[in-house]
């Protein structure tokens, strides 16, 4: 992974600067019967589906809650006090950080595979993590993260379906993943802009 991968990594696992931000108020159980918006159907498209390697990010049950106000459980790896030892960041990473780490192989394989005219696999159900991942400091999981990480995901979940095209689905899934860093992290946009797709080259005079 070049420099800038691991820069990626390191602004997810290093403690937040400045005044904290205060945490959004969650239960100490997460709410009876809570499940996620089910995924949008996948539409007919002209792209061929593809089989690939599997992701190195895990997906989420169906069932499990993933959301701002799900509850962390602690002295899991990557929690708080509980880094990750890792040859990237000596400072141990966070679970949001291995799961970036993750989205960010999975976005490059499915630019790949939209290159070649083929569909990615469906992705929203890991990377909807995001929202209940710790990062190495808690003031960091808010409700503006919250809301970025949202806007993120919907493009996750159109290129899952295929709307309104696979290709643009996911230059709005690029987009959002920059925004979200924009506001928190910018360090990392250079390296998320080379996960677009090249621009149709203009038709001839």
């Amino acid at each position: 992974m070049g420099a800038l991968g691991i820069l990626l990594i390191a602004c997810c696992s290093r403690p937040a600067s400045g005044p904290d931000v205060p945490v959004a108020a969650e239960p100490a159980t997460a709410p009876a019967g809570a499940s996620p918006a089910a995924a949008s159907p996948v539409a007919a498209s002209p792209v061929a589906a593809s089989p690939v390697a599997a992701s190195p990010v895990a997906a989420l049950p169906a069932a499990t809650d993933c959301t701002l106000a799900t509850p962390l459980r602690p002295g899991i790896p990557g929690s708080p006090g509980n880094l990750v030892p890792s040859d990237i960041n000596p400072n141990g990473m966070s679970e949001l950080a291995l799961l970036m780490r993750g989205m960010l192989a999975d976005m490059r394989a499915a630019r790949e595979l939209l290159a070649q005219n083929k569909a990615p696999p469906p992705m929203f159900d890991r990377h909807r993590r995001i929202r209940c991942a710790w990062p190495s400091d808690p003031a960091r999981r808010n409700e503006t993260f919250d809301a970025l990480a949202q806007a993120y995901l919907a493009g996750i979940r159109a290129l899952d379906a295929r709307e309104p095209s696979p290709e643009a689905a996911y230059q709005a899934a690029v987009t959002g993943c920059r925004g979200c860093h924009e506001a928190s992290c910018p360090g990392p946009t250079e390296l998320i802009e080379t996960l677009r797709l090249p621009e149709a080259a203009p038709p001839p005079p």
